[in-house]
This record gives C-alpha cells, structure tokens and sequence, in this order.
C-alpha cells in the first residue's frame, strides 16, 4: 500500500501532501475516466488511488501484482508509522517526503525529511520485518556516504537486537485516536549524581523535531555505563544499551562522570601504590631486623662458645701446672707413687 506513485507527466506523486506535491487535486487522480495511468516507484506496476475507511489516502496496486513488491508487502502499521513519522516532520517546519529512493536504488527512504533551505537531510525508516545487526548497519553506513543522518523506528512490543547497533527507538502506539504516539526506548538521559543512564519517554512529535534539530543526537555510550535499569511490569529489569539518542547535556555529563571517576580510580590506585610500598617496606624493615637478630644470636652464641672454649683451656692449663708441682701425672692416684706390692708379693 504506498502512499506514492509516479505519474506520466509529473514525476512522483505523495497522496500525504496537500495538492499531492504539484498542485494537483485528489479528484483528478481519485476515480476519474479515463483512469489516469499511475505506476509503483518500486515494481512499475500500475497503482490505483483509494482512501480508507479513516480518511487516508493511498494508492493501491493492480491486480496480479508482484509479490516481492516491498512497498507491496508492507503492513497497515507500517503504513501508518509512516504518516505519523511524516506529520512530525512537517510540524517541525521541514520537508517530508514518503518513499524515496536513492538515484543508484541503493536505499528507499521510508519518509526522507529536508530542511526549509535544502542543506540537511534526515532519513526517518519504520523497521518492523526482521533484520540482522550487519545489515542494518549497512543501511546506515549507505545513508551516512551521503551525508543523509537516519533514525530507526520499530514499533514492536520488545526492542529489537539491533536497539542501540544503530541510530534507532522504540514507539508504542497510541490506545485511543487522541493519544499521541511516544518514544519509550532509545532515549534516555544521563544522571550525573546515580553515574548512570536512565530511560526516558517523550511524544514521537516531539522527539522527531529534537533529533531534527540535533538537540537530541545518537551517542555511543562508555563500557562501564552500559547496564541500565527500567521497572517492566512490576519488576526491575536490567538492560544493556551501546548508544542512545540524548542530549548534549548528558553527553558533557557522562564525560564528566567518567573523568571524575577516573581521577577518582587514579587517586585509589595511588593510595593502593602508596600503602604497598609502605607494607613492603615495613616488611624488609622487619627482615632486617630479624636478620640482624639472627646475626646477633649467632654471634652471642659464638662468643659464648668461646668463652666456654677458654674456660675450658685455662682450667687445663691450671691442671697441668698442678700437677707438674706435685710430680704427678695427670689421672694418677693419691698413693701411686709409693710401690705398694701387688697381691701376693709376699709369697715370692
């Protein structure tokens, strides 16, 4: 079902704007005869005008279409992504134009938007269908070549995987018609006291005129601050996240922050530093001192050796002079030196 279609004479029509982009009436496409002979910008098959049962406008394809036609197969809330995504744009006071592809066909812009002067471009795109991480950077990078910044928007009930890979936010769509469409992830704000990102929730209008404007701008976000906390469903559940859409503000705070903490982690491995060699030091004090305790145990020890040794040899010394005075030899008796006869002696 797009909402675009080229016209024989004028070029690419936008059922979304007023005079559908040339100054042309709905009622001059819309159920005229003969049948004005309109054609899909994606698979060249011929697209007839209709407006659903809400008021909108849209162009429809031809029997027997392609199927692999991917404005074809694109669903009723993917469509409807795109109007908002539209409205948002042009209450911002840019440009918004639906389905529009890059001159080599390398990208279709679900809404392209453009600034009043034409020197900035925004690609917003409405991912529903499943998508790898790689291939959606892909997509990105072709956009960043030339120049043209993007933002994905996934309506879905989770986040997809590729939430913060790329430039992209989560919307939950309104329960009733009045209320407004609302961004409630991928954009979050840093809390300079907690050290942390904190999810935030703001109406789609007005965060597609922020990131407009780049008040709000994607930002990839430190190692350390990547968990971070939300209540889901009466529990509090932890999420990681490698880049968010925020302010200037709270990326001078998260840089502030981690400088802070870094200072802070310095000063803490200082002190650390610091008492270390203080313990050690303390600890080959007290070596030393042990040793030099051993050192003197060994050395009373040894003088007391000998001390014992010359004790020892000047009461031998004593001994010998002794008995040199007495004439007798050292171990002798007291009556040694007088013959007395052996046993016997007297028979002989």
């Amino acid at each position: 079902m797009p909402f675009t279609a080229l016209h024989p004479e004028l070029g690419l029509l936008d059922s979304t704007l007023t005079g559908l982009g040339h100054d042309l009436k709905w009622g001059q496409v819309h159920k005229v005869h003969p049948r004005v002979p309109l054609t899909c910008p994606d698979c060249s098959w011929g697209l007839h005008p209709k407006v659903s049962r809400y008021g909108v406008r849209f162009f429809c394809h031809d029997r027997n279409r392609p199927e692999s036609c991917e404005l074809l197969n694109e669903s009723w809330e993917h469509h409807m992504l795109k109007l908002e995504m539209a409205g948002a744009i042009r209450a911002a006071g840019w440009f918004a134009a639906l389905e529009v592809p890059a001159e080599d066909g390398s990208w279709r812009a679900d809404v392209m938007a453009s600034s009043a002067d034409g020197s900035r471009r925004m690609a917003w795109e409405a991912q529903l269908s499943p998508i790898t991480v790689d291939d959606i950077a892909t997509r990105t990078d072709r956009y960043a070549e030339e120049g043209i910044r993007v933002c994905w928007v996934h309506p879905g009930a989770r986040p997809p995987q590729w939430i913060s890979a790329v430039p992209a936010v989560r919307v939950r769509a309104p329960q009733e018609r009045d209320q407004p469409w609302v961004v409630d992830d991928g954009l979050a704000g840093f809390v300079y006291r907690s050290g942390r990102w904190e999810f935030q929730e703001e109406p789609l209008e007005r965060f597609v005129r922020w990131a407009l404007e780049e008040q709000l701008v994607p930002v990839g976000v430190l190692p350390r601050y990547r968990r971070v906390y939300r209540v889901v469903d009466g529990e509090q559940r932890r999420f990681r996240r490698d880049q968010w859409w925020t302010s200037r503000r709270s990326i001078a705070d998260q840089d502030k922050h981690e400088a802070m903490r870094q200072r802070q982690e310095a000063a803490r491995a200082e002190r650390e530093a610091r008492q270390k060699e203080q313990e050690e030091a303390a600890e080959r004090r007290r070596q030393e001192l042990e040793e030099q305790e051993r050192a003197r145990k060994a050395e009373e020890a040894e003088r007391r050796r000998l001390q014992r040794e010359e004790e020892a040899r000047v009461r031998l010394e004593e001994a010998q002079r002794r008995w040199a005075r007495g004439g007798r030899a050292p171990g002798a008796g007291a009556g040694g030196t007088r013959g007395a006869s052996c046993p016997g002696a007297s028979r002989a």
